[in-house]
Formats: C-alpha cells, sequence, structure tokens
C-alpha cells in the first residue's frame, strides 16, 4: 500500500510539473526539451514575395523577439539566426518583448543572468546595436527596477530600458520617422489593474497614469509611422488568447490615433494577424520558448517552434519578416503605408 500511493505521489508531481512547464522558468526547460509544439487547424503559408530595395530609398532596418531569457539552447539558436540575419540585411537595433529572464527576472544590476542571458546570448558582431526591452510578467517575480538601472551601467551600452514605458524615435530618410512606444503592460492585464484598483502595491506603476501618458504621447507625435510594444498581446491564438483588458485600455488609443503595429510576446509563438480597425497585430514571443498556436479566421500567419522577425521601414511600406529558430524565412508581408 505505501509503495502504491508513493508511486502516485511521484505520477502526481509528474504531472504537475507538466502543467508548470506551460509558463514558468523551469517548465520552459521542461518544454523546451521534451515537448513539440504544433500549429492547431493549420492553414496554407500564403504565397509571398519580397520587393527588392529601391536604389533611391532610405530603410531603417530593425529586429523584434520575446520571451527570450531561458539560457538554454533555443535562446541560443534563436540569437545565432538573429545575428545571421543581421550579418546579411544589417539592423540599427533589436526590440526586446518582454520576459526577458526566466524564470523570476533579475535580483540586480549584477545579477550573473546579465552575462548569460544577454551580454554574452547576443556577443556577435551584428548584434553590437541597442537592445530596447520592455517588462514582462516573470521580469516582476524579481526586480523589474533592476531592468531600468542596468541601462545607466550595461558595460557595452546595448540595454536600453530608461524607464518602465517610454518612448523613441527613429529616422527612415530627411522627411520621414518611426516612433516607437514601448509600453509596461503589466499593469495594464487584468489582474494587475484589480490589484491597483482595491488598493494594493503591487505593481508600483499605476496603468492610469501609464494610459494618460501614452494618449499625450500619441497625440504629440509627428512621425509617419508608429509602432507600439508590448509583452502582452491584445489579440493572439496561443494559449493565453485575446486579452480583454488590453483590449479595453490600449485598443481606443490605438484606433484613435491611427497606430500602425503593435508588437507583443507572452504567447510562445509568432503570429500575424489581419489589421483590426486598422491596426496590425503581431506576436513575436518565440525566442526562447514555444507553445503551440491555433490558426484563427483572422490570422494571416502562425508558427511555432521558436524564431524571430525582421522588419525593413521605408516612407512608403513596412516588409515584415519571420524566421524560425535556424534562421531560415518562413513568411513575409508588405505592410504599406495607408
Amino acid at each position: 500500500m505505501n509503495n502504491k500511493k508513493g508511486t502516485l505521489a511521484i505520477f502526481a508531481s509528474l504531472l504537475l510539473i507538466s502543467f508548470l512547464a506551460l509558463d514558468c522558468g523551469f517548465g520552459v526547460w521542461f518544454q523546451e526539451v521534451i515537448l513539440t509544439s504544433s500549429v492547431k487547424n493549420p492553414q496554407p503559408i500564403p504565397p509571398f514575395t519580397i520587393p527588392p530595395k529601391d536604389a533611391g530609398t532610405n530603410y531603417l532596418q530593425f529586429l523584434a523577439v520575446g520571451d527570450v531569457g531561458t539560457g538554454r539552447a533555443g535562446q541560443s539558436d534563436v540569437a545565432d539566426g538573429m545575428a545571421r540575419k543581421a550579418a546579411e540585411d544589417s539592423v540599427s537595433f533589436v526590440l526586446f518583448l518582454g520576459d526577458n529572464f526566466y524564470a523570476s527576472g533579475v535580483s540586480s544590476v549584477t545579477d550573473e543572468q546579465w552575462q548569460s542571458k544577454f551580454e554574452k546570448m547576443y556577443s556577435h558582431t551584428s548584434l553590437q546595436v541597442p537592445f530596447y526591452a520592455v517588462l514582462g510578467n516573470h521580469d516582476y517575480y524579481s526586480n523589474p527596477q533592476a531592468q531600468v538601472d542596468y541601462t545607466s551601467v550595461s558595460p557595452t551600452k546595448r540595454w536600453k530600458m530608461p524607464s518602465r514605458y517610454y518612448t523613441f524615435t527613429a529616422t527612415i530618410d530627411d522627411t520621414s520617422s518611426v516612433q516607437f512606444f514601448c509600453l509596461d503592460t503589466v499593469p495594464l492585464d487584468s489582474e494587475r489593474t484589480e490589484e491597483i484598483e482595491e488598493g494594493q502595491t503591487l505593481p508600483p506603476l499605476d496603468y492610469r497614469a501609464q494610459l494618460t501618458w501614452l494618449d499625450e504621447q500619441l497625440r504629440e507625435s509627428t512621425a509617419r509611422w508608429k509602432i507600439a510594444t508590448g509583452h502582452h498581446a491584445l489579440y493572439s491564438g496561443g494559449s493565453h488568447g485575446d486579452n480583454k483588458s488590453m483590449i479595453g485600455h490600449l485598443e481606443p488609443l490605438f484606433v484613435k490615433y491611427k497606430l500602425d503595429a503593435y508588437l507583443a510576446g507572452h504567447d510562445h509563438h509568432q503570429e500575424l494577424k489581419k489589421p483590426i480597425k486598422g491596426v496590425h497585430y503581431m506576436v513575436i514571443g518565440a525566442g526562447g520558448t514555444h507553445r503551440s498556436v491555433t490558426w484563427q479566421d483572422n490570422t494571416v500567419f502562425a508558427m511555432t517552434n521558436m524564431g524571430f522577425t525582421w522588419f525593413r521601414l521605408s516612407a512608403s511600406e513596412l516588409l515584415v519578416e519571420f524566421f524560425n529558430r535556424e534562421g531560415n524565412l518562413l513568411y513575409a508581408r508588405v505592410i504599406p503605408k495607408m
């Protein structure tokens, strides 16, 4: 009888570990080594062509990737693929979309993970560019402020997170620019929003102040292109699905000020949606681990098992290219400026 109880306890523990594998640090390892994610209800990948560069046109090129910080083989493979693409088509910067350090963020600016999961992980010559990062839910488990503070002490000066939410502008040509609105979506997620409204102290940033800031920044922006980044997706075919809280908080502002695109992670796959109220939504959360994704009616492209995204922006169009963990092109889409 005791042996049977012991066997049942072990079995129950394994089931618990499998469940936790969905969204925790140990699970990242467990998932990567043992599980294979799939695309559910898969549809044929749409045909695509990549327009050649125009010799008389200026371009801004950059990478985006989220949910990277496992420190394991998957993250390393994706980093190598990013470096190869950046060596072929140089980039001005990288957008980090949160959950930068699994499983519980970093404890301080001297945490060893800064070296193993960032500085050394992306030490390639072609990736010696700024990394504009936002916070994810896992980054809040320890010391999120340390990721802000590391901006001023990074030995390579590549880590960029001047505040928990911020904006920066990049030049495309003499008359055109793109403004990025880098959001801290943890306070905007439904669970945290309820905590704030009930007067609890976590997270320390009131989501209402961030929304007021975003309204002001979008209203005052004179950039030709407006792109927002954050960790939590508004619309997703992944395990977290559509986020009603995020939609309620952000979609009215995105639509009002004609945002061009929103890039997010949280779900561990890559996905492009058909425009929703004029906004292009992308999930790019496959930089270190993976999960299954369901192809939905409004899906243009969806893929899992790790990868990253590359962008080429001109005054008139945005070219988006999705790559797998080996750096092989999976799909490309041209988004014209409306």
